[in-house]
């Protein structure tokens, strides 16, 4: 084992990072990422298990963790049966994982491995970690996406129900009553899916290119934005209870869109200035912000 060889490579995930650690040490990610069962208990000092079928040739991997910082920072020791090498601490490598909280909804992940066997196992790991970094960055952003939809819907719900009937349809200094935010959320968002499948096509650019703006575009509240015509809910009586049910609905409908679709397609249907035509991810972003920007409006009113 050369220990002078390294690889280190971070990456940007729109998740926290409690979200983040709890997909990297699932089962579940890395039997996605490696086709591995995984056997520990991440505990410093526990052994590590990886087993499974690679090409028709069964292997186990394994190691011991060194160190771990929950949510933070985990270091472990590894080797593996395709090395055919001997099973003494001298050819084990060592595998650390850091993530770095860089806002509410963001985080950093860097993977370091030190110690190779050769050039030809550095390129493969290489490799390896670039495809279990974007495994990791996909499971962890669909599960923070679906986590905040269902807080922003939940804190609606319980919004909307102090309410009375008559203050939800009251005339109001403000641009829109609380009845009429809700209907402008229900028919900017209904029929997301549809819309999202309809026109896909692949592109080059980064599925999450604007994801930063689109988020800093939604959540600064310093900016007022002009709602195109065919989104401006009518004046008129609105039953409350009625509504309840269509946010529910939106609710599944937008988790389903989140769990089921590939995030990676572009949307050929309409672009959204100034964005243009953006990702599936993009959309999604788009729509679970700007229904998180009229949470907060809504809150104004109790």
């Amino acid at each position: 084992m050369n220990k002078k060889m390294k690889f280190s490579e971070s990456i940007k995930i729109y998740a926290s990072k409690e979200k983040v650690w709890k997909t990297l040490l699932s089962k579940e990610f890395y039997q996605i990422s490696w086709g591995a069962a995984l056997s520990t208990t991440w505990q410093t000092g526990s052994p590590i298990l990886f087993t499974g079928t690679w090409e028709d040739v069964e292997y186990f991997d394994k190691g011991i963790v060194k160190e771990h910082i929950k949510n933070s920072f985990l270091k472990f020791t590894y080797w593996s049966s395709f090395w055919e090498a001997e099973d003494t601490p001298e050819e084990y490598c060592d595998i650390s994982y850091l993530v770095k909280q860089l806002d509410e909804y963001s985080c950093e992940f860097t993977i370091t491995q030190v110690g190779f066997r050769d050039q030809v196992h550095y390129e493969d790991t290489v490799k390896l970690w670039e495809n279990t970094s974007q495994t990791l960055k996909y499971l962890s952003e669909k599960f923070e996406l679906t986590s905040i939809n269902n807080a922003v819907f939940n804190e609606i719900a319980s919004i909307i129900t102090t309410f009375p009937a008559e203050k939800y349809n009251a005339e109001t200094s403000e641009k829109w009553n609380p009845a009429q935010i809700i209907e402008h959320i229900i028919i900017g968002n209904t029929g997301m899916k549809q819309f999202l499948t309809e026109v896909p096509y692949a592109s080059d650019i980064p599925f999450d290119y604007n994801v930063q703006a689109i988020r800093d575009f939604m959540l600064n509240n310093d900016v007022k934005y002009q709602a195109p015509d065919f989104l401006i809910p009518a004046t008129k009586q609105y039953d409350i209870n009625q509504y309840r049910e269509l946010l529910l609905k939106l609710q599944a409908e937008l988790n389903d869109c989140i769990t089921t679709l590939s995030f990676e397609d572009k949307c050929g249907t309409s672009d959204m200035p100034p964005f243009g035509y953006m990702s599936v991810y993009e959309w999604l972003n788009f729509s679970v912000f700007h229904i998180f920007r009229h949470k907060e409006q809504l809150k104004s009113y109790r």
